[in-house]
């Protein structure tokens, strides 16, 4: 492994972006405090931690 770092954070990036993908196709709702998370905000950091998924893999090569 060149940058094994890299590839760690991009495990963690990628985990936390299928985590989100669940939540929203599966739509599960979140309450913090009394205000509801919307899905499309797990739209969008699915979105972004996938991009940065492979951002990490692409900088580690």
């Amino acid at each position: 492994m060149k940058q094994p770092a890299l590839y760690a954070a991009a495990a963690v990036f990628a985990g936390v972006s299928l985590a989100h993908w669940v939540r929203y196709f599966m739509g599960w709702e979140i309450t913090v405090g009394a205000a509801v998370v919307p899905l499309s905000l797990s739209l969008w950091a699915g979105i972004i931690a996938a991009g940065l998924a492979a951002w990490m893999t692409a900088a580690a090569r």
